[in-house]
């Protein structure tokens, strides 16, 4: 520390402006601060001690936004001055955090409608930065349960083989299931490939005595459902991108 960030008494003076902060989001959230107090805010679990405010102004600098310093690598954030190694480990792992606590809950608090299960899995996968595939159990009840990450990376569907989901069968131990997956940054539309692995996933789950109830795909427009063959939710940020879409048809036509 230096000692120009002590006072007359030797104490650090940033420990007030930490404490206030705490303080403030203990009381009204992060809803009501900047960007800047949010990424500071964030810093203090990085940093323990100092002023973290001129790298929280380095980090908005190179990323704009808060949400896209948590969605950087690790390698993207040591380019900021003042981010090593561990420290870019860390913030790149909040996401982690977040993500894992989204899907815990479900353990505990099983889906009754599905509403409720879209609202879970647009939570879950629709910022994810790369593409995922989750497989989702329904109980006896019809209540969705037992979620679980079958594949990371382009072409989950393709990735996923009769052992995985035997696999999954047999533990979770239910008869019917849901499967979703992200295009990120894209069209829930399905592709070719969606489709046709669709197909074969279904075939699949018969084989292991489950049914394949549907298959979604999160985008950035909404919720596609695979057996309905439609968007069964289209998110409000999501319209005018529909729009451009339609728009690029027309011209197209």
């Amino acid at each position: 520390m230096k000692d120009s960030d002590k006072d007359e008494k030797g104490k650090c003076i940033h420990d007030g402006h930490r404490k206030r902060l705490t303080e403030t989001v203990n009381r009204v959230g992060l809803d009501g601060l900047s960007n800047i107090q949010v990424l500071e805010y964030i810093l203090f679990f990085i940093f323990p001690r100092g002023d973290v405010n001129p790298l929280a102004h380095r980090l908005l600098d190179r990323f704009e936004n808060v949400h896209t310093v948590l969605e950087a690598s690790v390698e993207d954030l040591m380019e900021v001055k003042g981010i090593g190694e561990m420290a870019g480990q860390k913030i790149h792992s909040l996401l982690e955090v977040f993500y894992y606590y989204t899907a815990e809950k479900l353990n505990y608090q099983p889906l009754k409608t599905l509403g409720d299960f879209l609202d879970y899995v647009e939570q879950l996968l629709r910022y994810r930065a790369e593409e995922e595939l989750h497989v989702f159990g329904v109980n006896i009840s019809g209540e969705v349960e037992q979620g679980r990450c079958l594949a990371k990376g382009n072409n989950t569907l393709v990735g996923v083989n009769m052992r995985d989901i035997a696999l999954y069968v047999s533990t979770a131990k239910v008869k019917k299931a849901y499967l979703v997956h992200n295009h990120p940054g894209g069209s829930s539309t399905p592709s070719e490939q969606d489709k046709m692995s669709y197909d074969r996933m279904k075939g699949i789950f018969t084989f292991t005595g489950c049914r394949l109830a549907d298959s979604f795909v999160i985008g950035k427009d909404g919720i596609y459902s695979m057996e309905r063959k439609s968007i069964i939710r289209v998110f409000s940020e999501g319209l005018e991108y529909l729009q451009s879409l339609l728009l690029e048809d027309s011209q197209e036509g």
